[in-house]
C-alpha cells in the first residue's frame, strides 16, 4: 500500500500580516489558509499560542492553557457589534512591536468585553464549565496586571491566593471576568479558524514546550510539581542544554525543573493535562525538546551558564504509557523534536512509540554523525530545511565559507537539482522529494528571504528575536503555482 506524503508550511500566527501590529486569528489567517490549499499543502505548523512571557518567546509562556490576547480578531468583534468605533492602526514599523500592539488593543478589547457582558451577563458560564483551568488563570492574570513583577514578588495576599482560592472580592470581579472573557473569545475564534483550515484540507501542527516558565500560572498554581526552594519559592535548579550547535556555553533557559517523583505520585496529571489540552486544539502536536523525556539537563540555579549541569534520567516510558492508556488516539498524532547531541536511548524511546523524528537539512546535508542516526531519513520522519530556530536557508548558504558553499552547490547539483533556479529553491525541491511522511518549509525559505527573515537566534534575548512579520501575502501567493508543481512532482499533492 502506498504511504501518503504531505507538505506543509511553518509560520507563527504572530508572523502573519496583521492590520493591528501583529498577526492574529483574523482575515489574513484565513487568506493564508486559502493560499496553502491552493498550493496543495496539507499542513500548517505554528508556534505555541500561549501568552508570551520573557523576551516575547512562545517558549516562556505565562500559561500552558491560556492564549495570548494579541491574537484576538478585532474584525470579528466589530462584525458582532461589540466595538462601536473602527480600529485604526497607524504604526509604520514592519516588524512586530509587541508593546505598542498591546497598548493599541487593550482599550478595544475592554470595550468589546463590556458590550458583550451587557448583552449577555451569563455568556461566560459554559466556557468556565468546559475549561475550569481558566479560573486560576483569571486570578493569576488579574494579579499580574496589578503587580507586573514575578509572582514570587507579589504581596502575600496575591502570592498565596492559590493556596485556598478564596472568593474574588467584589471590587475585583470585573477584572477577573475580563480575563475569562478574553480566553473565551480567543478559543472561539481559534476554533473557527481551525475548523476553516480543516474544511480546506489543512491540518494544524501545534508545538508544546517541554518546560514552562517560572513566572507563570502553571508554576504558581502547581508549585509541588517543580523543584523550588521551600522558603523563596524560586527554582533550585533550572533547565537548559549543554554546549551544542547554537552556543559554546550551552543554553541556560531558566525554566524550573519538574519534581518527577511528585509527578509520578500524581499519575503525571500536570503534564498529561497539558498534552491532552493541546491535542484538542491542534490536529498534530510536536513535542519540543523531546530528549528531556529520556534525560534532561539539570543546572544549579546559581550557575550563570548551562555549562555546569548533569544529565538526569526521566520516566519517559511510564509517562507515555500512562498518557496513551487514557488517550490512545494521541499516539499517532505526535512528532518528536529529536534534535541535538542525543544518546541512543532517546531514539529508542522515540521509536518505541513510533513517533516521527526530525531531519533538518541545514544540519544533516553534510553531517556524517547525524547521517548515521537511526530513523532520520526514513518515511517516519519530518524533514525541514530549517525550523524557527535556524537561519533562513538563503542566508545560511550565503554565510558559508566560499569553498564550503561551492561543495553544497556541487552536491545538490549531483542529486539532479541543477535547473536554473536559486540555490534555496533547489534545496526546497530536495526536501520535498525526501521519503519523509511530512516535509515542512518555512515561509521565509519559500520566499528566499535572507537574514531579515530569521525568527529566532537561540540562547539570546534581544529586540529582534520573534519580531518577524510578513508585510502581506502577495509574494507568497505568487509562488503558489510553482509550489503546486513541486508538490505534485514529489508526490505530496494530487
Amino acid at each position: 500500500m502506498e504511504m501518503s506524503k504531505l507538505g506543509g508550511v511553518l509560520l507563527p500566527v504572530a508572523s502573519l500580516p496583521g492590520d493591528y501590529g501583529v498577526g492574529d486569528f483574523g482575515k489574513h489567517a484565513y487568506e493564508f489558509v486559502d493560499a496553502l490549499a491552493s498550493a496543495g499543502f496539507k499542513l500548517w505548523q505554528i508556534l505555541p499560542l500561549n501568552p508570551l512571557g520573557y523576551g516575547h518567546s512562545p517558549y516562556q509562556p505565562y500559561s500552558s492553557f491560556a492564549m495570548d490576547e494579541l491574537y484576538a480578531d478585532l474584525g470579528d468583534l466589530q462584525k458582532k457589534h461589540y466595538i462601536r468605533r473602527r480600529a485604526k492602526w497607524n504604526a509604520e514599523a514592519k516588524a512586530i512591536d509587541y508593546e505598542r500592539a498591546r497598548e493599541f488593543r487593550n482599550p478595544i478589547l475592554h470595550e468589546a468585553f463590556e458590550t458583550q457582558m451587557k448583552k449577555n451577563p451569563r455568556c461566560l458560564n459554559s466556557f468556565i464549565e468546559e475549561n475550569p483551568w481558566v479560573l486560576d488563570w483569571a486570578a493569576y492574570m488579574m494579579f499580574k496586571r496589578r503587580y507586573p513583577s514575578s509572582w514570587d514578588s507579589w504581596p502575600e495576599e496575591a502570592k498565596s491566593w492559590i493556596k485556598d482560592r478564596p472568593s474574588i472580592a467584589r471590587k475585583d470581579s470585573r477584572a477577573y471576568k475580563y480575563e475569562i472573557w478574553l480566553q473565551m473569545t480567543l478559543y472561539r475564534q481559534w476554533d473557527a479558524l481551525h475548523k476553516y483550515a480543516n474544511s480546506k484540507g489543512i491540518e494544524i501542527i501545534g508545538d508544546i514546550p517541554f518546560y514552562v516558565g517560572f513566572d507563570s500560572c502553571d508554576v504558581w498554581a502547581n508549585q509541588d510539581c517543580f523543584l523550588l526552594d521551600l522558603e523563596s519559592r524560586r527554582p533550585s535548579f533550572v533547565a537548559g542544554v549543554p554546549p551544542d550547535y547554537f552556543s559554546a556555553t550551552g543554553q541556560r533557559w531558566g525554566n524550573p525543573i519538574y519534581d518527577w517523583k511528585h509527578l509520578e505520585d500524581t499519575d503525571f496529571r500536570f503534564i498529561e493535562d497539558r498534552i491532552a489540552k493541546n491535542a484538542k486544539i491542534y490536529d498534530i502536536i510536536r513535542l519540543d525538546h523531546f530528549r528531556a523525556f529520556d534525560t534532561y539537563w539539570k543546572v544549579p540555579s546559581s550557575c550563570p551558564t548551562a555549562i555546569e549541569g548533569a544529565w538526569i534520567e526521566a520516566p519517559g516510558y511510564a509517562l507515555f504509557d500512562s498518557l496513551f492508556a487514557k488517550y490512545p488516539q494521541l499516539q499517532k498524532r505526535i512528532i518528536a523534536e529529536d534534535l541535538g547531541d542525543l544518546r541512543p536511548e532517546v531514539l529508542t524511546l522515540r521509536d518505541h512509540y513510533h513517533f516521527p523524528g526530525m531531519n533538518v537539512v541545514e544540519f544533516t546535508f553534510h553531517d556524517d554523525a547525524i547521517e548515521h542516526k537511526s530513523g532520520y531519513e526514513g518515511y517516519n520522519s519530518v524533514v525541514y530545511l530549517g525550523t524557527h530556530d535556524n537561519d533562513t536557508m538563503t542566508h545560511y548558504l550565503e554565510s558559508l565559507p566560499e569553498g564550503e558553499r561551492r561543495n553544497w552547490e556541487n552536491a545538490i547539483d549531483s542529486f539532479g537539482y541543477n535547473d536554473d533556479i536559486s540555490l534555496t529553491d533547489k534545496f526546497i525541491h530536495f526536501a520535498l522529494a525526501k521519503p519523509a511522511k511530512y516535509s515542512i518549509l518555512t515561509v521565509q525559505d519559500i520566499l528566499n528571504l535572507g537574514a531579515e527573515g530569521r525568527i529566532n537566534v537561540p540562547g539570546i534575548v534581544d529586540t529582534v528575536n520573534w519580531t518577524y512579520k510578513m508585510d502581506d501575502l502577495k509574494s507568497f501567493k505568487e509562488r503558489v503555482v510553482y509550489l503546486r508543481h513541486l508538490l505534485k512532482a514529489t508526490g505530496r499533492a494530487k
